[in-house]
């Protein structure tokens, strides 16, 4: 079960602006007015569509949809008049114009755009792969870029000699209430890690450079407990643990579970501060602060 479940542990999809393409959609050519059809199933497009919205009676030149997605996947047509379509990966930007109702831009997730420069009359068709899920948008430019840079890895033999450090820090050791442990500790738990059927673990980076562990552990009957570091200090503050709370989340969605929980010192403010926003609840009252997230 282990292999299955890291395959699908995601982060937000690392596209860029290169990975858009423009579809031309079948026609079918009538003198009494020309028919555009799209089903599942056909391979038309690169994702079921789940969802159908349109934008209209939009003022000519305005703009709209100023985010991001984590995950959904979308096709834009111009059913009708023409826009033009900014796409940011937080390093390059391109510009499409549509105009054609048989031509649709396909946005894989992880990307920033904007739709401005309406014609008079122009409706913007948008298929979805996914139902609505505020959660999954990005409405922040910089959380957005933060993001892109975040990036859930598999928890090498690298990130096991950095805990040695990280959770031999006085400081992230109280916080982290970690216990005493050894090089041999570590090794016996590196080693058991592919049998563990009750535990995840990944590894946290920004860009490539190693910051953090976090995971799931006693996962049992629609409940796990989550568990997470920064270990790389310069990186709190900034957050990424609300990612990381994030990618959490929706890890355990994937595999069905019904409700996190964890176990935070009171003492470590910051962390409860960060849970809080998140959306746990607090469930005890005594040092050790159990907090849950109803999935």
């Amino acid at each position: 079960m282990s292999g299955i479940l890291m395959n699908m542990w995601g982060c937000m999809k690392s596209s860029s602006v290169f990975d858009c393409t423009l579809i031309h959609l079948p026609v079918v050519h009538n003198v009494a007015g020309n028919i555009t059809a799209i089903n599942n199933g056909e391979g038309i497009i690169p994702f079921e569509v789940n969802r159908v919205y349109y934008l209209y009676d939009i003022p000519g030149g305005e703009g709209r949809g100023a985010h991001a997605h984590k995950e959904l996947q979308q096709l834009i047509v111009a059913a009708s008049g023409s826009f033009d379509i900014t796409i940011d990966d937080g390093k390059t930007k391109r510009t499409f114009n549509l105009s054609r109702p048989y031509l649709g831009l396909y946005l894989p997730p992880g990307l920033w755009r904007e739709i401005n420069n309406f014609s008079s009359g122009a409706i913007c068709l948008v298929l979805a792969s996914e139902n609505y899920q505020n959660e999954d948008y990005l409405r922040d430019y910089e959380a957005f870029k933060l993001y892109k840079h975040v990036r859930f890895v598999e928890y090498s033999k690298t990130f096991l000699d950095l805990s040695w450090t990280w959770l031999n820090d006085p400081e992230i050791k109280e916080l982290t209430m970690t216990n005493d442990f050894t090089k041999e500790d570590q090794k016996r738990f590196f080693d058991s890690l592919t049998n563990k059927e009750d535990y995840l673990v990944k590894g946290i980076c920004f860009d490539s450079k190693p910051i953090g562990a976090c995971g799931l552990k006693n996962i049992d009957h629609g409940k796990a407990e989550y568990w997470g570091y920064i270990g790389e200090k310069k990186y709190w503050g900034k957050g990424i643990g609300q990612i990381v709370l994030d990618e959490m989340v929706r890890t355990a969605r994937e595999l069905l579970l019904e409700k996190l929980y964890l176990k935070v010192d009171r003492n470590n403010q910051r962390a409860i501060r960060s849970y809080k926003k998140f959306g746990f609840i607090e469930e005890s009252d005594s040092e050790l602060i159990l907090m849950t997230y109803k999935l």
